[in-house]
């Protein structure tokens, strides 16, 4: 076979050759399902040599993984939906899963106390607390950073807790 469509097929044959257990592990990995992802594989190359004008694909290699990758998202897709039409629907007697309303409002106000506290704290108290709790970064980085010691460092994180604490303490605001 000469002309376009052979040279367009002895293409595909290659990739096939070359790429074909890559493309049904990378469907694997992204189904979670080696059993189809064979037959995926064999849709993704069919898909590409179906193309009526693959001689024009510049990078046939990288069209068929996106294609793989695209075939077996659908695959995902079908499957979710088939699991939820089986499950039914969605029964009222079991409970949420997650934090109810409650937790998350009281969660958001101790949140927001906490924000309070630490904006409460005296300038160069509440940078080198941020700097350490919010940023990660050792006492000596901390001091050097700061111009302070590292033992300067650990007074200003002991004020600081000491001060969160007194100010959680407190009664909230009603």
């Amino acid at each position: 076979m000469t002309g376009p469509v052979g040279t367009w097929a002895r293409r595909i044959a290659e990739l096939f050759d070359a790429h074909r257990l890559r493309v049904e592990r990378a469907i694997a990995r992204r189904t979670g399902d080696p059993q189809t992802a064979g037959d995926l594989a064999q849709d993704a190359f069919l898909r590409l040599a179906r193309l009526p004008d693959g001689e024009a694909v510049q990078n046939p290699a990288g069209l068929l993984y996106v294609v793989a990758d695209r075939i077996a998202l659908d695959h995902c897709r079908a499957a979710k939906r088939q699991r939820l039409r089986e499950a039914g629907p969605p029964d009222e007697e079991l409970p949420a899963v997650g934090p109810g309303a409650d937790a998350v409002v009281e969660r958001n106000q101790t949140m927001a106390r906490l924000r309070g506290a630490i904006d409460a704290l005296p300038p160069k108290t509440r940078e080198v607390f941020l700097l350490y709790h919010v940023e990660g970064l050792p006492y000596r980085a901390i001091g050097e950073r700061l111009g302070i010691s590292p033992r300067t460092v650990e007074y200003h994180l002991r004020t600081a807790l000491e001060q969160c604490r007194a100010h959680m303490k407190r009664r909230p605001p009603r």
